[in-house]
């Protein structure tokens, strides 16, 4: 079933913004009730049956949505990271993305290296927002930006102090990675919040030593791009070791390098097939 979508809501806010409260219900415009807005979205907009599984399908949908809006991570990396390297699945999901209107859509657009449509980022948004109050506000773009550059130059000056910057912006996440300087050696540490004794604390999950502090800045500079992620991969290197991390990030590496697939529009496909 294709989902219909009004012309006139307006960009820039988060989806149901037209949703309207009544007593303990969501009211939304057929007049039909709802318990949340992630509810309306679910079933009303998107049609699928109530279930128990709505709370982590909605949570694979912002880490999806989250990841292409962070254009600068690759189609293949978030195949890989994000759906295990299963070609099918991913495939799927971003072909399913785009046709309820998530991505950008075009003759001659990939919806295997889409963009998120307005609508995309409104829904993104809205489940940023009524997300569980885990959910930390990350610096996305409007830092990540000063960073991106792979090579130091003269710039290094203005480089350190974003990285810097960036560092001081995520403190509160429960998951960080640092560069850190031990005896000499130049460090990128990952750390995690253990909480399975009395006293909370932070606890060195993963740490990686690099030859210099050049190349440990350039991968810092990497995992800030990717801070998104962040959650998962201390998740995965707090329940599965450190080798699992050093290998899931090894593969992201891989694929980041993997070559682009090159796409052609239906109709030109079938234009050169007669």
């Amino acid at each position: 079933m294709r989902v219909v979508r009004s012309t006139d809501r307006a960009t820039g806010l988060p989806w149901g913004w037209w949703l309207r409260v009544n007593g303990t219900k969501i009211e939304d415009a057929e007049g039909r009730e709802w318990r949340s807005v992630r509810e309306a979205f679910w079933q009303g907009e998107l049609g699928f049956p109530a279930t128990h599984i709505l709370p982590e399908q909605l949570e694979l949908l912002l880490r999806v949505l989250t990841a292409i809006d962070a254009h600068w991570v690759g189609a293949e990396e978030r195949k890989h990271d994000l759906f295990g390297g299963d070609m099918l699945f991913w495939r799927f999901y971003q072909c399913w993305l785009s046709s309820i209107g998530l991505l950008e859509a075009g003759p001659r657009i990939d919806p295997l290296s889409a963009g998120l449509s307005n609508e995309g980022r409104s829904v993104m948004l809205m489940l940023q927002a009524t997300r569980e109050p885990e959910w930390v506000q990350l610096p996305f773009a409007s830092v990540v930006e000063h960073i991106r550059d792979g090579d130091r130059t003269c710039a290094d000056d203005e480089r350190e102090r974003a990285l810097r910057t960036f560092e001081r912006s995520v403190t509160r996440l429960p998951h960080i990675f640092a560069r850190e300087g031990v005896h000499g050696r130049h460090l990128v540490t990952l750390t995690g919040l253990d909480t399975v004794g009395r006293m909370p604390m932070r606890k060195v999950v993963w740490s990686q030593s690099f030859p210099d502090a050049k190349v440990r800045d350039d991968f810092f500079a990497w995992a800030a791009e990717r801070v998104h992620r962040w959650e998962d991969w201390g998740t995965l290197a707090y329940n599965k070791g450190a080798d699992a991390l050093t290998q899931h990030l090894l593969g992201l590496m891989a694929a980041r390098l993997a070559p682009a697939q090159p796409y052609e529009s239906t109709s030109a496909s079938q234009s050169s097939a007669r």
